[in-house]
């Protein structure tokens, strides 16, 4: 099943301040709902293990992650593939800091997922709605967070 979503916060930060959290996995980690733990392999391939609930289902993810095309302080990609018993997972996101008003920049995004599996058998609109919510809220906490961050 495929799935995509988009939106585009902005956030009273200055974009080197959100530039310096989407480069810090910890933080990104410590926004993320299920995130249980986080290995650094190299500055940009890390290791994650993150539980996600569907309806009744809840699987643990055993994720790969890996940013490319990074273009300091604009623009990068995030990509994610996963497997849990029974489930696979890949997203990918592209992510592009876009100068607005000089202290609110908009952080834009736009996620793609392919899920298959037990999760993805659980009913489309049951994990789109759930995809979505956890998506969007991860972006919002992100956006509050780098902006408590930077007081």
């Amino acid at each position: 099943m495929r799935l995509e979503f988009s939106g585009s916060p902005e956030i009273a930060a200055s974009p080197e301040q959100i530039w310096e959290r989407l480069l810090d996995p910890n933080f990104v980690a410590s926004v993320a709902p299920g995130v249980e733990s986080v290995e650094t392999v190299d500055e940009r391939h890390y290791r994650v293990v993150s539980e996600v609930g569907v309806g009744s289902v809840r699987m643990r993810f055993q994720l790969d992650v890996e940013l490319s095309e990074v273009v300091p302080p604009k623009s990068l990609k995030l990509s994610a593939r996963g497997r849990a018993p029974g489930s696979n997972i890949e997203v990918n996101f592209a992510l592009e800091i876009e100068h607005v008003a000089p202290s609110h920049p908009r952080l834009k995004w736009g996620a793609t997922s392919e899920v298959r599996g037990t999760v993805a058998s659980v009913g489309a609109r049951l994990l789109k709605g759930t995809a979505k919510k956890l998506t969007e809220s991860f972006w919002d906490r992100f956006a509050e967070r780098v902006v408590q961050a930077s007081k």
